[in-house]
């Protein structure tokens, strides 16, 4: 009996010492989580001089949107960055704890597109959440930058789904920008889905994996349909899943990569854990909304041309947007000039699974040209 009490009495004081260290950690991350932007320091502490970081939820067209911006000089060229998803923004922090940091080369603005991320709430009716509202939102942004900035144009790269807003804001309003760059190029969402499934099916076969195989047949082939057990967009995410077994994106999520992104200050407390975490159906709303425009997305058929410079950067093993088909896009469109840049063994994160190829990019090709 004596045994099992002082067993007792430990595990008691192991789980009051789990829970203050819990406690601990909430203080600390609460404490790094004052909502305003890391500033660019010099070598003695102070502030460099022309730097600029600042985000704001930001109304354009009638909607909020967050919009955050770092540079370390204001004279730098702008680069407004568009998100995938539909509608999954990647929190500016991620860029710079991966090495893929653009904010020494350029001002670079993170825009958080209509009914998703942080900006978004209950007050955006569904209705308005769609292509064109947020094409004509990207061009409003990039007017207001521009103008900001006293620059006569800006750069503009888009990832994934952001490759196709992009292009679609490039096509109306090609004054306003210096150059496209699309990262992990979504030409043609149907056909490239076709090929994704065949990709999924054909490893999991080769590795005789029978539960990714009976869910495969379980979605069926797309054009995927909602039936009793899945929604469309619950399709997508179980054949991505499957895709990412046997073609991962090689992120980093070590302890100091996660314990950077939590103690980051440019995002409140609420938003790392209530927002985040706690309500991601919330975080992320449009995908559902937006899911029967994506798989309509074909710039094949709608932008056979961009008076612009294009840059493509694409993983030689991409099967989200499948590679051969972002090729046979890039070789069809007419432009000023162009050119294909591809990672071997890259998937559909480039950027971060190689960032100092990505910056190289920049630096020895889009900004000499």
């Amino acid at each position: 009996m004596r045994i099992l009490k002082k067993i007792g009495k430990w595990f008691l004081i192991l789980i009051g010492v789990f829970i203050a260290f819990i406690l601990v950690v909430l203080l600390v991350i609460r404490i790094n989580s004052s909502g305003e932007e890391e500033p660019f320091l010099d070598e003695t502490g102070n502030v460099l001089p022309n730097s600029i970081t600042t985000h704001e939820d930001k109304v354009i067209n009638g909607a909020p949107q967050r919009v955050t911006i770092r540079g370390k000089d204001k004279n730098n060229p702008v680069l407004l960055i568009v998100h995938g998803g539909p509608e999954a923004p990647i929190l500016p922090v991620i860029y710079k704890l991966t090495g893929v940091d653009l904010e020494d080369l350029f001002t670079v603005c993170y825009w958080d597109q209509r009914g998703s991320g942080l900006a978004y709430n209950d007050s955006i009716p569904d209705s308005s959440i769609t292509l064109n509202h947020i094409v004509d939102d990207g061009l409003e942004l990039s007017s207001h930058l521009k103008k900001t900035f006293k620059k006569d144009k800006i750069y503009i790269e888009g990832l994934s789904w952001g490759t196709a807003v992009a292009a679609y804001m490039v096509q109306k309003k090609p004054e306003l920008y210096h150059a496209y760059i699309g990262s992990g190029l979504m030409a043609n969402l149907s056909l490239s889905e076709e090929l994704s499934y065949e990709f999924a099916m054909s490893e999991a076969q080769k590795y005789n994996d029978t539960v990714s195989i009976n869910q495969l047949k379980q979605i069926g082939k797309p054009p995927y349909v909602s039936n009793s057990e899945n929604t469309v967009t619950e399709a997508f995410e179980i054949e991505r899943q499957i895709v990412m077994k046997y073609a991962p994106i090689k992120l980093d999520t070590n302890f100091n990569f996660i314990k950077s992104m939590f103690l980051d200050n440019g995002l409140t407390f609420s938003e790392k854990f209530t927002d985040m975490i706690n309500s991601p159906e919330a975080y992320y709303p449009a995908a559902k909304i937006l899911e029967s425009t994506a798989i309509d997305m074909n710039l094949m058929r709608d932008i056979p041309e961009l008076k612009v410079p294009v840059y493509i950067l694409q993983g030689d093993n991409d099967h989200f947007t499948e590679t051969s088909v972002a090729k046979v896009y890039f070789d069809s469109i007419i432009a000023p000039s162009k050119k294909w840049f591809l990672f071997e063994n890259g998937t559909h994160g480039v950027q971060i699974e190689y960032p100092e190829k990505y910056r190289s990019i920049y630096i020895n090709e889009i900004l000499k040209n």
